[in-house]
This record gives C-alpha cells, structure tokens and sequence, in this order.
C-alpha cells in the first residue's frame, strides 16, 4: 500500500520545478520591487513638474487643454494651479470636454498668457497643472510673513513665520512627501482669521535642508525630531499652545511627535489633510496599479509583501513602526480634525476612516467627493474653509 501511494519520478520533478519557479518569483521578483519601492518612495527628491498637458487655444477668460491620453487632472473639478515657463494662472470652472480637449475658465496670475500648440503635439511645450493653487509664498494669499531658521539636531531649518492674533497660539505645518512648503498655502488665511501665527516649516530632505543620516525619508522616525525642534522655536517666540497641521506625509511626522516628543502636552489640536500615515498601504495601493512587465495582469498582492520584506530588510523600513493607525487610540489624545477627498489615487480614504474608527472620541472625518490627495480644498472650498475655520474657532 505504501508503494502505491508514492508519486511518480515524473511528478515529483514537475512539482519540484514548480515550486522553484514559484521561488524565484517571489525572491527574484520581490527584489526587483523592492528596488522600485526604494525608488518611488525612499529616495529624497523634490517637487517634479507632472507635464503632458499642452494648451490649444487661449481666449481670455477661457483655455482649452489637451493631452496625448485621458488625465484626471485636466477633468478634475474645482480649483486648480497651472505652470509654465514664464507665467501661471489658476484653472477654475470645466466649461466642456471634447475627447481629450478640456475648455475650463482660467485666471491669469503672473506672466503672459501660455502660447497655444499650432503644431504636433511634440514640437510644443508642456504645462503643469497643480493642486497647490499658489505660485510662490504667502504673499499670493495677501499674508505678511518673513522667511525665519530654527535649530534641530541636524542644523537649521528654514521657515515661513506668519503673525497672527496676540503670538500665543501657533499652528506649526507640515508639507508631504516630496512636496514643498506651497502646500500650506491654500489654507493659511485660515489660520490667519483664527488668530494663530503660522510657521511653515521645512524638514530633512528638503531642499537646501541637512539629509537624513540614512539618506531615505523616514516617514517620522527620524523627522519628528525636526517637529520638535519647530514646536521648541514656537515656544520659545512666545507660544503657550500648539496646533499642528500635517498634509499628506506630513501628518505622519506630526503623530510620531505626539509619540515620542516630551512636548507633546504643548499640542491642543491638530488638522491633517489626506494623511498619510500608513506607507505600507500607500504602497500596496500604488503597486496595485502596476502590471508585470508588459503583461495585462497587476503586480500580485503577496509579491507586494514580499516586496516590503524585502524593503525593510535592506533600509530598515519599518513598516509597523510608521503605521500610525494602529496606534491612533494611544497616539491620538486632542481634538483632530481630517479632510480626505474619495477619489484620492494616491493614500486609500480607508486609511482615514480606520484612523477614526480607532480614535473616535478625538477624530473627526469630513470627506469631500470627488477630491483627489490634499485636493479637498481645490474641490469644496466653501466646506473646507467653514470647517476649519469652525474647529479652529472651537
């Protein structure tokens, strides 16, 4: 019975083919996508200008846009920033869409207006449109402000300070990943009507800002540092309470604050736009959108964990320990307000709402549909503003 029950010589060798292409797979696989994560996620690198999008006409107060495939930002609604060499103007109301042909209503800012494309598409120049909605500083929102530095353990941090009310209450931002301090500036006037001064602040990584020793980002396990010193300037320039406002990757540093700062009892509140504060799944979310080379079919799921093993093994990652979610309930112990768009492609809205359910007396979740990341106030402002300036005021 026994000899009956053996596989075949045949069977054992397919099998065990089988099993070592599954292995190379996943190590050989998870290697390269480990590489990838590195890249796409890692590295420092600053702000990088999303082209592809050229002007067809412009016929004042109307431009039309196109682009060589469908783009969600030239059919997103609401506000929008757009860039080019010489000028920039924000993109407001969609008037029609013709195939790729986008007619929105535009307001000049700076500059001459874009010249349109009369040509291939490959002979023209390319503009970006951008969610900041503000060119340069908080000049463009009509805000007084003066460029400051303030010491951290790595050495100084540039700044933008901006006074408000009697200086006892600051609100200390925090830009996202591979953004830049412009980020801010759609919701500064905010914090201006509420009496806060503002300091907007730069961190490691950033341009014309000291590395990180490991020379990768490290999603608040090394930058809260960088908090703690601009929360330390704050109090120091005569603050006695402290609001923080994260956006994006921001928020994650401003958690592991609350964390591990002995500061922390300074903070009263925070407001976090789009956070995110679980890289692990903003991965997996990007990596869903993958294929395997030039095949139809997406990145697996497992080659995914696979992947982020990997990661973690070779840079020290540590993916657990810049999942703030999970710890919300611990972390999370003032009045937290969050905005997050549904249609953000980049960090899931489920992240926001689980960081809720896991700290609900203290988080509050406003979503705006048909937001992109950090894009709430671009899509809704009247609700954004009425919010913040509703818990702000609170």
């Amino acid at each position: 019975m026994a000899e009956s029950r053996r596989l075949p010589r045949w069977a054992k060798i397919t099998l065990g083919t089988i099993v070592a292409l599954i292995l190379v797979f996943y190590v050989a696989g998870g290697i390269v996508f480990s590489n990838m994560v590195r890249a796409d996620a890692l590295v420092p690198q600053g702000p990088t200008p999303d082209n592809g999008v050229y002007i067809v006409s412009v016929e004042e107060p109307l431009i039309t846009l196109t682009s060589r495939e469908a783009r969600e930002d030239t059919t997103r609604p609401g506000v929008a920033g757009l860039a080019w060499d010489g000028g920039y103007a924000l993109l407001e109301d969609i008037v029609a869409i013709d195939g790729l042909d986008v007619t929105r209503s535009f307001e000049l800012v700076s500059g001459s207006p874009p010249a349109p494309c009369t040509t291939d598409l490959a002979t023209c120049d390319e503009v970006d449109i951008e969610t900041w909605a503000f060119q340069s500083d908080p000049g463009d929102v009509n805000l007084d402000f003066e460029h400051v530095e303030f010491d951290s353990a790595l050495g100084a941090l540039g700044a933008w300070q901006v006074e408000a009310g009697d200086g006892t209450v600051w609100a200390v931002h925090a830009h996202g990943w591979r953004a830049s301090r412009r980020e801010a500036l759609r919701s500064l006037p905010i914090f201006h009507e509420a009496g806060m001064t503002s300091l907007v602040m730069d961190y490691r990584n950033d341009e014309g800002a000291p590395a990180d020793p490991s020379g990768l980002y490290r999603f608040g396990r090394t930058e809260w540092e960088d908090v703690e010193a601009a929360v330390r300037y704050a109090l120091a320039s005569g603050a006695e309470d402290i609001v923080l406002v994260g956006y994006s990757t921001g928020a994650a540093l401003h958690l592991a604050f609350l964390e591990r700062s002995t500061l922390g009892g300074e903070v009263v509140a925070a407001v976090f736009d789009a956070p995110n504060i679980d890289m692990a799944e903003t991965v997996r979310n990007e990596a869903a959108k993958r294929k395997l080379g030039p095949t139809p079919f997406p990145v697996p799921g497992s080659l995914t964990t696979v992947a982020l093993l990997i990661a973690d093994l070779r840079w020290d990652v540590d993916w657990n320990g810049i999942d703030y979610v999970d710890r919300a309930e611990a972390i999370v112990t003032i009045p937290t307000l969050v905005f997050h768009g549904t249609e953000d492609d980049r960090v899931p809205i489920d992240v926001s709402r689980e960081f809720r359910d896991n700290a609900p007396e203290h988080v509050r979740l406003i979503e705006i549909p048909e937001a992109g990341h950090v894009a709430s106030w671009n899509v809704d402002t009247a609700t954004y503003e009425r919010e913040l300036a509703s818990f702000l005021g609170a």
